[in-house]
Order: structure tokens, then C-alpha cells, then sequence
């Protein structure tokens, strides 16, 4: 059993040999394989080359990528030199670019292309210690020398020097301690500076051995479909227990995941919750769209979703699989047992054959006209049955995902409970997880086994969790065996933790990490609780949480998560710090807009004038209050009083983290005078 991330590309290549690791695109824009064996054999002549170059053991080495090809033989080479690497995106800005390689120390970087080179040309008088760029780009116009190699040069290079008999490697690989750091990630944290989080072998290797195992269950025949920024620790650790057992990963982006989903069919996807909510979209907008779907097939749609929407709901409930807030006595889960059985037995198409074929009988022995009412629900019970809804309706919706899809593993911010039931009521388990950075990153998840809807699963194993107030107080304390140490359930609080997952620390900041971890305790910031079927529910992010006038404490997660349910919304974000109520502010989604604004005999069409008018003003207000109201679970203070409507979607790189997490900080100072102007008169 491999000890070190070095040692899992050697045994994985020993295990796997000539079964594809990664597939990417080539010059065609068609998918083309590299094997374990490849990999790890280019790692090692990429390794021996760095070497030669000068990197050290322990040395940072920067990689300024995206997902492709070269990246995996770079993050491998690292490893097998016994460095650990400096990861950022191609979008790094410049003040990341001198920030990150001036405090990470890195003498060597790779870097994507031509366009990232540029930013860091631009930059180069800041930059004090790198002395070698390594181009990945085969298409670069950039000349070799003066500090500027190519990959594929020193790729060669390293074979050459391999076939020389140098084996500098092997002999790093061998003295590779656990407590030696695998990457270096720079957090892109939603406020201030990043942090550099120093990972150790030791974390990632408890995740392999511990998590993925219990939780994953990837097998060499599982393909695997890679989206997130592969820079960042939620798509590392996807990449290694893909690597560790074996399975497929295909690169993709964005902009390609339409078709590149369908070209790879993957078994097992991971992603942020922004992918999955778009994912659902595109599902309805397809089916209300009456162009794209006739109204018979919308029928069979929404009798199919009836149909197992509450088939499964059932299930979960009879299996203990629903999340219990409240700890449920024993009448209350009698009767939510009859309840569950009672849909159970109205929803399963076979049930309705048997049930009404009885019933139609008892009638008409006793000359009762319902018998032939009976005799067709039995019958419609029967259809049902025969050609099975699932399979001619909700199959074809699962085409979507690329039809072969067993599991969605959601992390990087809170799924939204539509989004996660939709997924789970078609036939997709949804394994939503909860992790930091600084945790390496896996606290808990749903595993195939309890994927409780409702919470993020279990505590991982070797891990315990603490839900404290704010005087530090411990509320309740768990362990991975589900123990509950001391305090009690449903008390909400701020999550701690203890584990081997945790960082070392933030690089040359033993100030903020002594904040961060106290006795072997880590505040992750996040606001929680221990439900009663024992698994971990957030509620909230302490660092987000709007303080009214009043004093009264509003996390504004649930209600944007809330209103953003909403057809004519596609963003939004709350307000109201040291104010009397809250505000919030809203990107409409203008296609619905349009079609209600031309139903509402509103002729303006462009967005910017849109806005503006009175009427849909009005509209979103009402919209919103729609969602977020006492009915909705919403107390007075929580709900949105005022809203000012944008035009500009939060983009990625601007007011988004590359997680999609809002940089609330950022969209609070560039809409400063909206939200003012929203409270001049309160």
C-alpha cells in the first residue's frame, strides 16, 4: 500500500499497466488516451530532468494550468522528484502571479501558453526567484532560451538522460516523508491576500485509504469526467482516487461539457453545485420549451417524475435514508411510516395493477359502477408496468448526464435541495461532501450506502467534529464511528474539527494559523449541527452572516439558495449588514423576463430599460417574497424587503471564486451606491 503520492503513480502503473489514466484532446479535438504505464514513465523522465535542472527535494515548483495532459506529467514529475508543486489556474491575475511566486519560493514554473506567459512577462521585474519557465503548449511561438524551455524538450531531455542509466528518481521517492508537503494551494479565498495552504503527503494518502474507499467506490471501469479547475485540492483528490483505483478521467471545460459528456459517458462525475444546477436547468428549460418537447411527452415527463419523485421519497423514508432536524418520536415516524407506505403503494405501477384489480373485483361482486373506474387504474398500473415509465421517460432525461451516470459527487458549496432531489428521484445517487482546502479536503459525505438528503454525510473516518458556540463552547462532539461524545444533536454551531486530513499550517503565516488550529483543532468557519440520524448539516458561513440593527444573526446561504428557486432569477445575494431588514440584489434570467414582460404588455426589450420599469420592479419583489416568506420557513427578520435588479451575471474571476463562490466582499463595494440608495429612505 502506497505511503506517499509518489508511490500511488508507481503502484497504480504497476496495477494498471495499459489501461488508459487520462484521455484529452488532441490537435482534431478528438479524445486520445495515455496509459498508466505512459504516465508514470513520462513522470519519471520529467522528474530526472527537473532534477538535472536543479529542484531539490522539498523544492516548490509552480504549475499555472488548466486541465489537460500535461498537467497530470507535471504534477507527477513533481512528486517523483520529491518537490511539491505551487498549483493556480490560466486565469491567475497578476497581482496572484507575483504574489504566489514571490512567497512560494518557486525557482522552476510551468505555465500553460503564450497568453500566460504574457502575464507573467509583464510581471517579471516582481518576480525575484523564479529562474526557469516551462512552456506546456505545444503550439507556443515562444523561443526556447534565456529561462524559457519547452515541455516536450525537457520531456526528451529526461528520456535521454533515463537511458543513461540515471535513476535520481527512484532514490527521491524512497526518502519521501509523510509529513513532507505535496502542493502548496494558494486559497482563493473571498477576501484579502490568498493563503498558501501546505499540504502533506499524509493528508492525501488518508483520504485514498480511508475515504475513497468507504465513499467512492470507483472501480477501473468507471469513467470519470473532469470540469473543475484541477489546480484545486476537490478535483486533486477526485483525480487521485481515480488514479488509485484505476478508473478513466477525461478533461473537459466548460464551454465543451454538452458534448464532451456524451463522447465520454461518464459513470461517476464531480463537480461544484453550479454545474449540477445548470444541468437541471437545461433539463426544464428542454422540456417547457414546446419547440424541443410536444405536450404528450411533457405529460409522460411530469407523470414519470410524479411517479418516482414519491416512489423514492418512500424509500428513503422507510430506509431511514430522510434527515431527522428534530428527533422525530415514535408517533411522529409510525405515521410518517403509514404515510410513506401509503405513497409507496399509490406510486409503484405494480401496486396499482394488483390493488385496483382487487378493488375493481370487490365492486363488482357487489354491483357497484366504481368497479370499472378500479379496473382502470388497475389497467393504467398495468401500462405503467409494461413499458415502464423510467425507462421510456426518465432514461432519456438521464441522457443529459450522458446516460451512464451511477453517482454525482457535490462539493465546494451547498447543493440546492431541488437540485439534489431532482438528481436522486431520477435514478442518480447524489454524494454530496463537505471539505476545506485546509482539510485536504474531505470532513464528511454521503456514501452509496446512507445518502441522507438533507445533510453532507458522514464524518470521515480518523475524524471527529465539534460544533461550538462563540464563546468555544463544545454543543456536541462526534466521532467516525458516530458516537456522540458529549453535548447533543441539533444544536447549531461552529464546526471544528480533528483529523489527519488537516494542513500543516498557511506557508510563512504562523499568526493565522495559530487562530486557525488550536490543540489540534480546526475552526473551519462554517456554521453547522449533528442532526439526529447523526450526520453533518450546514447551515451557514460564520464569515457571511449579516448582523441586522436589531442584533439579529441572518445567514443569507438558505434564502439565496431560497429565491434563487425562482424561473426569473438567476443569481442574486443578500444584504443588509447593520441594517433594520435586508435587501437583496438580483440578476434576472432575461429569457423568462422577456416572456413575462411581452405577456404583460411591456415592449421594452433591452435589459439595461428592463429593469427600470416599474412593473418589473414590482414583479420581482412579489417574486421574491414568493420564496422567501413564513410559508417558506423564513421568520420575519429573514425576510427580504427590498431588492435592486442588475443586469450583469457574477462571473468567475470577478465576483465569483473559481468554485463559484460569491466574493461578497467584491459585489458589496461595486454595487455600493445600489444598495445604499436601496435603504435612503428606511
Amino acid at each position: 500500500m502506497a505511503n506517499n503520492l509518489a508511490e500511488v503513480y508507481k503502484e497504480s502503473s504497476e496495477k494498471f499497466g495499459t489501461k488508459p489514466a487520462f484521455w484529452y484532446k488532441n490537435a482534431a479535438k478528438e479524445y486520445q488516451a495515455i496509459t498508466y504505464k505512459e504516465l508514470y514513465e513520462d513522470g519519471l523522465a520529467l522528474a530526472e530532468a527537473l532534477i538535472d535542472l536543479g529542484v531539490d527535494a522539498r523544492d516548490h515548483v509552480g504549475i499555472l494550468a488548466d486541465n489537460r495532459k500535461e498537467w497530470i506529467v507535471a504534477d507527477c514529475a513533481v512528486l517523483l522528484a520529491g518537490a511539491a508543486n505551487v498549483p493556480r489556474g490560466s486565469d491567475i491575475t497578476d497581482s496572484e502571479i507575483v504574489y504566489i511566486l514571490n512567497h512560494s519560493g518557486a525557482k522552476i514554473v510551468f505555465i500553460e501558453n503564450d497568453k500566460v506567459y504574457e502575464k507573467f512577462k509583464n510581471n517579471k521585474s516582481q518576480i525575484k526567484g523564479v529562474k526557469t519557465v516551462i512552456i506546456l503548449d505545444q503550439d507556443s511561438k515562444i523561443k526556447s532560451g534565456s529561462g524559457v524551455l519547452h515541455f516536450l524538450d525537457l520531456l526528451k531531455k529526461g528520456k535521454e538522460l533515463r537511458s543513461k542509466g540515471k535513476k535520481e528518481a527512484e532514490k527521491r521517492i524512497s526518502k519521501i516523508k509523510p509529513d513532507d508537503l505535496f502542493t502548496l494551494i494558494y486559497t482563493s479565498g473571498t477576501t484579502g491576500m490568498p493563503k498558501g495552504v501546505m499540504l502533506m503527503h499524509s493528508n492525501m494518502i488518508h483520504q485514498l485509504h480511508y475515504v475513497v474507499p468507504n465513499v467512492a467506490k470507483v472501480t477501473p471501469e468507471d469513467r470519470m469526467l473532469s470540469i473543475l479547475p484541477v489546480w484545486h485540492i476537490f478535483e486533486r483528490v477526485v483525480e487521485y482516487f481515480a488514479i488509485v483505483n484505476g478508473g478513466s478521467t477525461y478533461y473537459t471545460k466548460v464551454t465543451d461539457l454538452r458534448n464532451d459528456i456524451q463522447k465520454a459517458r461518464p459513470t461517476f462525475m464531480a463537480s461544484a453545485p453550479r454545474v449540477w444546477e445548470s444541468i437541471y436547468n437545461g433539463i426544464y428549460t428542454r422540456i417547457n420549451d414546446p419547440k424541443q418537447t410536444p405536450p404528450v411527452r411533457r405529460l409522460l415527463f411530469k407523470v414519470a417524475y410524479f411517479f418516482s419523485k414519491h416512489y423514492h421519497s418512500s424509500i428513503r423514508f422507510l430506509k431511514g435514508l430522510e434527515v431527522d432536524y428534530e428527533n422525530r418520536n415514535i408517533f411522529q415516524s409510525l405515521i410518517g411510516g403509514v404515510i410513506a407506505i401509503v405513497k409507496l403503494l399509490v406510486t409503484a405501477p405494480f401496486s396499482l395493477t394488483i390493488l385496483g384489480g382487487i378493488a375493481g373485483y370487490y365492486l363488482s361482486s357487489i354491483g357497484n359502477p366504481l368497479s370499472t373506474v378500479a379496473y382502470v387504474i388497475s389497467g393504467l398500473g398495468l401500462i405503467l408496468n409494461v413499458f415502464t415509465l423510467d425507462r421510456i421517460v426518465l432514461s432519456k432525461i438521464r441522457q443529459a448526464t450522458g446516460g451512464h451516470l451511477r453517482a454525482t459527487l457535490s462539493g465546494g458549496g451547498a447543493l440546492q435541495k431541488h437540485v439534489d432531489a431532482f438528481f436522486m428521484d431520477i435514478g442518480i445517487t447524489v454524494l454530496e461532501g463537505y471539505g476545506m482546502t485546509e482539510t485536504g479536503p474531505v470532513i464528511s459525505v454521503r456514501s452509496f450506502e446512507r445518502p441522507i438528503m438533507g445533510s453532507v454525510g458522514d464524518i470521515v473516518p480518523l475524524t471527529q467534529v465539534q460544533i461550538r458556540d462563540d464563546a468555544g463552547k463544545v454543543l456536541c462532539h462526534i466521532d467516525d464511528k458516530k458516537n456522540i461524545i458529549s453535548g447533543k444533536q441539533g444544536v447549531k454551531g461552529v464546526v471544528h474539527l480533528n483529523g489527519p486530513q488537516v494542513m500543516k499550517g498557511y506557508y510563512k503565516n504562523p499568526e493565522t494559523t495559530a487562530k486557525t488550529i488550536v490543540d489540534g483543532w480546526m475552526n473551519t468557519g462554517d456554521i453547522g449541527m449533528i442532526n439526529f440520524k447523526k450526520t453533518l448539516t450546514l447551515t451557514g458561513r460564520a464569515k457571511d452572516t449579516i448582523v441586522l440593527l436589531g442584533g439579529e444573526n441572518v445567514e443569507p446561504v438558505p434564502i439565496e439558495n431560497k429565491i434563487d428557486e425562482s424561473p426569473f432569477i438567476k443569481q442574486s445575494m443578500v444584504v443588509g449588514q447593520d441594517q433594520k431588514v435586508l435587501g437583496a440584489i438580483i440578476v434576472p434570467d432575461f429569457d423568462a423576463l422577456a416572456a413575462w414582460a411581452a405577456d404583460n404588455g411591456i415592449t421594452e426589450t433591452k435589459p439595461e430599460k428592463l429593469i427600470t420599469e416599474p412593473k418589473v420592479v414590482d414583479f420581482y419583489k412579489k417574486e421574491v417574497r414568493n420564496f422567501n416568506s413564513v410559508k417558506t420557513g423564513f421568520k420575519n427578520f429573514e425576510q427580504v424587503q427590498y431588492v435592486t435588479i442588475i443586469t450583469k451575471p457574477f462571473e468567475v474571476g470577478d465576483e465569483l471564486t473559481n468554485l463559484m463562490k460569491m466574493k461578497r466582499h467584491v459585489i458589496t463595494e461595486k454595487y455600493k451606491d445600489r444598495i445604499l440608495e436601496l435603504y435612503k429612505n428606511s
